[in-house]
């Protein structure tokens, strides 16, 4: 049982893309990963040293449960806490 919680598919590193997708005291939702099948996850935090527009990263993250709309349009957004995070590679 316990090998089956410690494997959580949700836990592996992944790339992904910084989006900003704009203020989120306005309409935005301030930054979000996009990963590699254009899906969006939503961090309850990003260091500001990670805070820019297209920047790729290497991730490792957990599902919070949460759903967010960040009172932008009527997506919704996977809320995730950041376990891992650091600049991808040059390929």
């Amino acid at each position: 049982l316990f090998l089956l919680i410690a494997c959580n598919k949700s836990e592996k590193t992944v790339d992904a893309t910084i989006v900003d997708s704009g203020d989120i005291t306005s309409e935005g939702c301030g930054y979000l990963l996009q990963l590699n099948d254009s899906s969006l996850v939503k961090p309850t935090y990003l260091p500001s040293s990670y805070q820019h527009h297209g920047y790729k990263v290497k991730v490792r993250y957990r599902h919070t449960g949460i759903i967010d709309t960040c009172q932008f349009g009527t997506v919704l957004y996977d809320r995730a806490n950041i376990l891992e995070i650091d600049k991808a590679g040059k390929k």
